[in-house]
């Protein structure tokens, strides 16, 4: 099945997150802007670097699942 930012990435991130990161201007609740690869990709490094979100990093299957929706395209 194929991942989407609505239904797979999106949900990953919670309202305190996305709160956190607008005023740097990152957009996690923002298709247009998270589906571009580069801003992928920096999230991404974050992520699975463990930095973000910073109360706990993610699971692995998490990231996991991250990485093969930016493998894909980062399809929205």
């Amino acid at each position: 099945m194929a991942l989407s930012f609505a239904t797979d990435i999106r949900p990953l991130f919670r309202d305190g997150d996305v709160a956190c990161m607008k005023p740097a201007g990152i957009a996690l609740d923002e298709a247009a802007w998270m589906c571009v690869p580069a801003n992928a990709q920096l999230v991404y490094g974050a992520v699975a670097a463990g930095t973000m979100p910073p109360d706990a990093p993610w699971e692995k299957e998490t990231v996991a699942k991250f990485k093969e929706w930016m493998d894909a395209g980062c399809p929205a």
